[in-house]
Formats: C-alpha cells, sequence, structure tokens
C-alpha cells in the first residue's frame, strides 16, 4: 500500500469494496440492514487503529475475513439462536485461503462443475452461490426435494476432496 494518510486510504477502500461487501453479506444474511450494519462496524474497527490497512497485502481477502468475523460477533451477540445453523457457521468460518490455493481450488472445482449435468449444476449453483433453500430449488426446477438433497451432498462430498 501506498504511504498516504491511512484515514484517506480507509476511505478509499470504503468506496471501492463497499458494493462487493455489501453483496457478500447480503447473500449471507438475506438482509440489507444487517449487512449495513455489519460494514459499519467493520470500518468503524479500522478507524479506531487506521494504521492497520497499509499493512494489508490482500486487500479483499482482508476485508472479507474481517467482515466475517463482524458478522460471527454480531451473530454471538445479537441472535445467539442462529448460531445453531450449520450453513452460516460453515460459511462463515471457511478457511481463508492465499490467493493461490483459491485459484487451485477454483479450477478444480470447474473442472468437477464441468463434469454434472446442466440441472445439476444449477441446483449447487442455487444452493451453495445464491443461498436457495431445497423447496425453493424443488419449485423452481420441478424435481423432488430427496433428488436435490442427494445432489447436493455428492457435490459437497466431491468439493470436501478438492480441499
Amino acid at each position: 500500500m501506498s504511504k498516504m494518510n491511512p484515514l484517506v486510504l480507509i476511505e478509499e477502500i470504503y468506496n471501492e469494496h463497499y458494493a462487493y461487501l455489501r453483496n457478500f453479506l447480503i447473500g449471507l444474511t438475506k438482509s440489507d440492514v444487517i449487512a449495513d450494519d455489519i460494514i459499519q462496524d467493520f470500518f468503524t474497527k479500522i478507524l479506531v487503529s487506521p494504521s492497520i490497512v497499509t499493512e494489508v497485502k490482500y486487500m479483499r481477502s482482508w476485508l472479507i475475513t474481517g467482515v466475517k468475523n463482524t458478522l460471527l460477533d454480531y451473530y454471538k451477540k445479537k441472535k445467539p439462536e442462529l448460531l445453531q445453523d450449520e450453513n452460516i457457521i460453515e460459511t462463515l468460518l471457511v478457511d481463508n485461503y492465499t490467493p493461490e490455493v483459491s485459484a487451485t481450488i477454483n479450477n478444480e472445482l470447474e473442472t468437477i462443475l464441468g463434469k454434472l449435468s446442466t440441472s445439476e449444476k444449477a441446483i449447487i449453483i442455487a444452493k451453495e452461490y445464491y443461498g436457495y433453500d431445497y423447496n425453493e430449488i424443488s419449485n423452481l426446477l420441478n424435481i423432488p426435494v430427496s433428488t436435490i438433497k442427494s445432489i447436493v451432498f455428492r457435490m459437497r462430498k466431491r468439493m470436501i476432496k478438492v480441499r
């Protein structure tokens, strides 16, 4: 990072990454309000010690880690019952990979996705990327919930082998 004033740098980081962080958090929480609160809390923490941003090497990864941790704190304080939801915990606690490892994993996942039928890809993308529940996917694709669950289960097993 450059040698500019950390407060100016934080403002630039905020402006550059706000939309990405907000979309990421809305994907996890399904709430615009919670997403905005988490971003606000996270950047407030950064402002307490602004010089930390000058040491960050991979900004987007660092920001994602920070907002995930802030979201976990939010759930612990405000909504402890939500921590019982395995999907939220898994999503928030996923290992943070280096860009090189992430690229390798993405290539391997693309290979796995390339071997799937169009309907299997649609199911996995709807479930894992867009966060639809099994009933919503069943209604969208006119496929029984049990079939959807088994496809998602098989794919998760394949993805775990990739990690």
